[in-house]
């Protein structure tokens, strides 16, 4: 199976150290943020993976190419504008793609192999596309900047997915398996928006169900304390 990366925007969140450095190199424990997904996705045994780039992608391809060499092909495509809604981005890799199902990934998550697994052994309907999904209690700092999803009662099928759904019943992990009909919810939401827009209208359509992948290990990482807690949890040996 293919994974989609989407590493093209230019991480203003953590101020002056990107704007030198691209934030999917940033280091965490010693090694570039978006390594950790490269390794997840070589564990998990993905065929191909496509690198969305824009932010200073001339450091950025061949730092990726050097991660991934003897490990998984890589391919690029490039958002010239990744300044704006990161569904741009989603939007660059549509002709990579094809009409096949694929990973689609955040260069700025530390993200585990069982995560990737749990995707892509996870049953689908004709149709359905799928996010991985944490139940599993965080600290309400990390909560008011995660993305929430709401199920249906009783069900995994997303009903509603964003920074400000509440109540809500788990959070996106930040990982999706996305079904070719997906790109019919790209073409129907507004061509510069958050992928939050999109999985939205995937989940009004009812096509969007989630995975559990609770205990498995994750981090979202977008400011500079989010940066130092990934760095304590790595050295811990506790990332989630």
């Amino acid at each position: 199976m293919r994974a989609v990366i989407l590493a093209a925007g230019d991480g203003g969140r953590l101020g002056p150290q990107t704007s030198t450095l691209p934030k999917p190199l940033i280091p965490v424990a010693g090694r570039p943020l978006i390594e950790f997904t490269l390794d997840a996705l070589v564990a998990a045994g993905v065929s191909e993976v496509v690198v969305v780039t824009g932010h200073l992608e001339d450091q950025l391809r061949p730092a990726v190419e050097a991660s991934a060499a003897g490990r998984v092909p890589v391919t690029f495509v490039a958002n010239p504008r990744f300044h704006y809604g990161a569904s741009l981005s989603l939007r660059a890799a549509r002709e990579a793609c094809g009409d096949a199902p694929f990973l689609l990934l955040m260069a700025d998550h530390l993200l585990s192999a069982a995560i990737v697994q749990a995707l892509m052994a996870a049953a689908r309907a004709e149709g359905e596309s799928l996010v991985a999904a944490d139940s599993e209690p965080w600290p309400h700092d990390y909560v008011d900047e995660a993305t929430r999803l709401r199920f249906a009662p009783g069900t995994a099928l997303v009903t509603a997915i964003g920074k400000h759904v509440s109540p809500w019943d788990a959070l996106d992990t930040g990982a999706f398996l996305l079904a070719p009909e997906a790109w019919e919810a790209v073409d129907a939401s507004p061509e510069d928006c958050e992928l939050s827009v999109i999985f939205g209208e995937l989940a009004r359509r009812g096509m969007l169900r989630a995975v559990d992948v609770s205990g498995a290990s994750w981090y979202d990482v977008d400011t500079a304390a989010d940066l130092e807690a990934a760095r304590r949890l790595i050295a811990a040996g506790e990332a989630r």
